[in-house]
């Protein structure tokens, strides 16, 4: 296929194999191929061309509902489960057993707002699902261990490194021990502060002491004053019985990818350092023990498998030093040194009704200039 350069940097040959992150919506990409394979040449013709794709392929798009169930309008999974877990597979359809796994990571952007979803459980034992977002100039590469917040315990995440290109902005978890789901944000300010970090806190108010439950954090947290504009919604499912299963073992990422239910939130983009169109959200997520200081080996995206003659032997827990051994923190944990990224990725791009608007306004455009000339 013949290369056509736009916006000089990604080709209509890569857009159709939907290889740049696999999140521009189908209308954006029948916009950006129509544009590039116009004949002619001519801006006016082109800017035609686009008024009128976008305009007329723009589908109308609603948000997902913030309740623990994955909906469709996430579209396919950015991260799926690449090892079966070794904190243990849950098997009760109530969801209140101890165990935890990390399926699937899904993100979307609408109406101003990060939607995220985590497919799995998270134990009724304190354990938290984590979510740490890269979200704009700055952040940690390598945590530091200054942020107070959370009774302390977060300290012990100081000295844990990320993959090269990520560097953590604000931190999302969430955990329960069988009464109310309970969820934090925290923006660590690159690391430096300490005792005075801003950050919301919320507990779930429907179906508090269940298996589905959801909630908003909007307010103090345990060490952090509160800065959202706009209330951090969370909706929690802990009823999945399937995906991945007990062990160390590489997963069956089909039956992973299968799990619709789990741990989801949403958040302004305005409380996320208000990202723009082109810029990319990086999000890691883990699940680990409620002192902050053991990691298993649910992480998205997944950690790499172990191999042996070449075949998949999977991979452990890997508590604080990496290796799954207990340190008391978590400095001893490079994912830089691992195989791949543990994170995925979605790029803000402009929602179909505003690229609408703004196809026919170009379009009002080349026809006012059409008259004059």
């Amino acid at each position: 296929m013949e290369e056509c350069n736009y916006f000089g940097e990604v080709t209509y040959s890569r857009l159709a194999q939907k290889t740049e992150y696999a999140v521009l919506p189908n209308f954006l990409v029948d916009c950006f191929l129509f544009l590039g394979r116009t004949p002619g040449g001519g801006v006016m013709r082109r800017l035609l061309c686009l008024a009128i794709v976008c305009s007329m392929a723009a589908p109308a798009s609603a948000a997902p509902t913030v309740d623990g169930t994955r909906d469709a309008a996430y579209g396919s999974a950015l991260a799926v489960q690449t090892l079966q877990t070794q904190f243990g597979d849950n098997m009760d359809p109530n969801g209140f057993s101890n165990e935890g796994e990390l399926d699937a990571g899904y993100a979307t952007i609408s109406g101003g707002r990060l939607y995220v979803m985590l497919t799995g459980n998270v134990g009724a034992n304190f354990n938290k699902a984590t979510v740490f977002i890269d979200s704009k100039p700055g952040g940690e590469n390598v945590l530091s261990n200054l942020p107070n917040y959370d009774g302390g315990v977060s300290q012990n995440f100081g000295g844990l490194t990320f993959d090269a290109g990520f560097e953590a902005d604000y931190h999302v978890f969430g955990r329960w021990g069988g009464g109310a789901f309970e969820v934090d944000i925290v923006d660590r300010a690159g690391g430096t502060c300490t005792n005075n970090c801003a950050g919301d806190f919320g507990a779930a108010t429907v179906g508090s002491g269940t298996g589905i439950q959801s909630g908003s954090a909007f307010g103090n947290g345990n060490g952090t004053t509160s800065y959202l504009s706009s209330p951090l919604e969370f909706g929690f499912n802990n009823t999945n019985v399937l995906g991945v299963t007990g062990g160390t073992a590489a997963s069956d990422p089909v039956a992973a990818a299968a799990v619709a239910t789990g741990f989801e939130f949403s958040v302004a983009l305005s409380d996320i350092g208000s990202p723009v169109f082109g810029d990319l959200i990086k999000i890691h997520a883990v699940y680990g023990n409620g002192d902050n200081n053991f990691h298993s080996n649910q992480v998205l995206a997944g950690l790499p498998q172990d191999l042996m003659n070449g075949v998949a032997t999977g991979t452990g827990n890997l508590g604080g030093d990496g290796n799954g051994g207990f340190t008391g923190n978590l400095s001893g944990i490079n994912f830089a040194n691992l195989a791949g990224d543990q994170f995925f990725s979605i790029r803000v791009v402009p929602e179909p009704t505003s690229m609408a608007l703004v196809g026919l306004a170009m379009f009002g455009l080349v026809l006012g200039r059409g008259r004059r000339s």
